[in-house]
């Protein structure tokens, strides 16, 4: 007796009613994202045979596809319940955004492949004709990523205008389904914002990383891989928010792979005190890591953090780290205060005036130690009149007036 090939059967029926549902459309038809998954429940090995047919006869057909909301009946079976997390965000300045996620459902596993199979199917459908538009490469890939044309020459060709605006339509088609696909999936952003939070980075920059990163989830997520999508753009949130904090965290900047490579250090240590209950040498952790040693000592020479001269010291009015710090371009108060004697200076800047003037003050202030005479009894001894001292009085207290000469001797000042 025969063995009856039940693959072999099973695709000849799923090609049977891929083929019903084909003649059923008809010119000038709307189709709904619901209604494209009934032609695209082919199972992988269908997938790419079916497409190809089913988008050539959309596109002879004119056949639009429109989107769908999670209010619309037909697509609540894909999501779960809005997401709702214990602690609220209030303190970052993220309430309004917190608000409206907590509105939106979650895409659960039905709905993630579904969504996935769509977004193959309407890029296959959007490349078919950016190609037809003769784009390179880049220019399909910036279309297919934005939902919009490049700028593109000016034509008036009635055909060209014409798979112009179909291609603006399949653009449109494609980021609606991603749009979609992203409001479902931004409760995975929230989920690892509150793991990743207070470690030096703002909030609302760790939701908007985590966002570029579903969309890069999204273009590399193969629904082929029976893998949800969740635990896919998972990694690609926890990749993103580890490069921010790596980039941004210290002061100086250490490149993310010397930084993945201290991370890998801090693991084997930890691993090392619980076990041997001694930490590695750095000769070990190069044969772990498979470097060399004196390369693991430069490693871990990074490590070290940097402190703002601003920094307060302790609670309250402590002072700040800069007031601890010598400055050494600055000479310490018992290298600039020299001990000299009030007599020794004084002779000094007086060796520097005009002796007639040095021996008046002697004589009118008793500089010398002897007793202060009178303008008149100097006049006598100079053979000048008591007028003429009082002159050369004023000029010699002058000179001693001036910039360089009194600093000198501002120190002795009470």
């Amino acid at each position: 007796m025969k063995k009856t090939n039940t693959h072999s059967v099973t695709h000849s029926c799923c090609n049977e009613t891929f083929a019903k549902r084909l003649r059923n459309l008809k010119a000038g038809m709307v189709l709904d994202w619901r209604a494209l998954d009934a032609f695209l429940d082919g199972g992988p090995q269908c997938f790419p045979s079916e497409s190809k047919k089913l988008m050539r006869k959309l596109d002879r057909l004119k056949i639009e596809i429109k989107p769908l909301t999670f209010e619309d009946p037909s697509e609540r079976e894909g999501y779960d319940t809005p997401y709702h997390q214990q602690g609220s965000l209030s303190r970052d300045g993220v309430v309004a955004y917190e608000k409206e996620l907590n509105r939106l459902p979650r895409l659960n596993r039905i709905g993630e492949f579904r969504m996935a199979k769509r977004f193959e199917f309407l890029t296959l459908r959007a490349e078919s004709v950016l190609c037809l538009l003769n784009l390179n490469m880049e220019q399909r890939k910036f279309a297919l990523s934005k939902g919009r044309l490049p700028s593109l020459p000016e034509t008036k060709s009635e055909k060209r205008l014409a798979l112009i605006q179909r291609a603006e339509s399949r653009l449109r088609e494609l980021a609606d389904l991603r749009d979609a696909w992203i409001r479902g999936t931004l409760y995975i952003v929230m989920r690892a914002v509150h793991r990743y939070r207070n470690l030096g980075i703002d909030t609302a920059d760790l939701i908007q990383e985590g966002n570029v990163s579903l969309f890069q989830a999204i273009e590399g997520f193969d629904w082929r891989r029976s893998v949800r999508f969740k635990t896919y753009a998972e990694y690609w949130v926890n990749q993103a928010f580890l490069k921010i904090l790596y980039n941004n965290v210290r002061t100086v900047r250490v490149p993310v792979w010397v930084q993945k490579q201290l991370k890998k250090i801090k693991d084997f240590q930890k691993t090392s005190m619980q076990q041997m209950g001694r930490p590695l040498s750095a000769q070990e952790l190069g044969e772990k890591l498979g470097i060399s040693s004196d390369r693991v000592e430069k490693l871990l020479e990074t490590k070290r953090f940097a402190v703002s001269l601003d920094a307060k010291i302790g609670d309250g009015e402590g002072g700040r780290v800069g007031d601890l710090i010598q400055d050494e371009r600055i000479l310490p108060v018992e290298e600039r205060v020299v001990d000299v004697p009030l007599q020794d200076r004084l002779e000094e800047v007086l060796g520097e005036l005009p002796e007639r003037e040095r021996l008046i003050l002697n004589l009118r202030y008793g500089l010398d130690g002897k007793t202060p005479k009178t303008l008149l009894e100097i006049g006598e001894l100079l053979k000048v009149s008591a007028e003429r001292v009082r002159q050369l009085q004023e000029a010699a207290i002058k000179r001693m007036k001036l910039p360089k000469m009194k600093k000198r001797l501002q120190s002795f000042a009470c």
